[in-house]
């Protein structure tokens, strides 16, 4: 994991040693907003700066028709985001629909589980044998594609709902790929 950009929100942080290991991995390190109270190192602050205890010398961003995350995601090229957690549930709920709306790669970190959007360019990822995964759809998406998963799906169109919910991987080696929507992949953590 080197090179690695990562944005550590001011939400509920997953364990210590998952933050830690992150953020010695980050080249660069992004605190959305009152996040940089709680740790040292960030390169960059981003926000509204409506919940940092200084922010002198920090440039205020007063768009208020995105999230601090998404702010963050449009602007940098992120590959981790932890902090996450907790909170109102519509800044939970945001954390995810910010990937969509800002069209990113990157990966949410929680205790115990990961998440990320899946790109029409589809989504390989290696997984252990048994571990257990999920598709979400936001709204329609069309020819859902899912290998390496004992449910899998073969062109079919999912819907915001619980069809895709609580499968399990039967290869090291899962493919998610379809034609158009908001597809989001979480799996059980198996590693970093």
């Amino acid at each position: 994991m080197t090179e690695m950009v990562l944005v550590v929100a001011n939400g509920d942080w997953p364990s210590n040693e998952l933050v830690q290991t992150l953020l010695e991995n980050s080249e660069f390190t992004i605190a959305l907003d009152g996040a940089a109270d709680r740790f040292e190192g960030w390169d960059v602050v981003v926000g509204d700066l409506d919940s940092i205890a200084n922010s002198q010398g920090l440039q205020k961003d007063d768009n208020q028709e995105n999230s601090d995350l998404a702010k963050a995601l449009i602007e940098y090229d992120v590959d981790a985001v932890v902090g996450i957690e907790g909170g109102r549930l519509d800044h939970r709920l945001a954390a995810f629909t910010s990937l969509f709306e800002s069209q990113s790669d990157a990966i949410l970190y929680f205790d115990g589980w990961r998440a990320c959007r899946v790109d029409k360019s589809g989504l390989d990822i290696e997984l252990n044998k048994g571990t257990l995964c999920s598709l979400m759809a936001f709204g329609k998406v069309e020819n859902v594609r899912l290998q390496g998963v004992e449910y899998s799906l073969s062109g079919e169109d999912l819907s915001s709902g619980t069809r895709g919910v609580g499968n399990k991987s039967v290869s090291t080696e899962v493919s998610v790929s379809h034609d158009g929507g908001d597809l989001l992949f979480i799996w059980e953590a198996n590693g970093l």
